[in-house]
């Protein structure tokens, strides 16, 4: 249960961050590619700074399931979770999302040096 739940708080935290985040960044995206009515997105703003406490909680959900101490008796001899491997490999996934969620919630502050 530990895997999934792991898994899905990390995703959740991708998605919820892109979501914040899509005020800012998806109007520069369809700019970029030519498209109108980009302004669609910006309706999207009022709800930035609850979508980055969600975002936030569930990274941090992901740290707390990723980092806890696992009982030996947990994983059956064999499976993913004992091998040692899956960990350092979950760890890398975990710090690599959270430099793009990082990226993602901080983009409106730091978009006005693109132009």
């Amino acid at each position: 249960m530990d895997n999934k739940a792991q898994r899905a708080t990390l995703l959740g935290g991708v998605i919820a961050s892109i979501v914040a985040a899509s005020c800012c960044i998806g109007p520069l995206i369809f700019a970029v590619l030519g498209v109108s009515s980009a302004g669609l997105l910006s309706k999207m703003e009022p709800y930035r700074p609850y979508l980055t406490v969600l975002t936030l909680v569930l990274l941090g959900l992901a740290f707390f399931y990723t980092y806890k101490k696992k009982p030996a008796d947990e994983c059956e001899d064999g499976s993913y979770c004992a091998n040692p491997k899956s960990d350092k490999w979950n760890k890398r996934i975990l710090w690599i999302a959270t430099v793009l969620i990082l990226g993602f919630l901080t983009f409106p502050y730091w978009s006005i040096y693109l132009v």
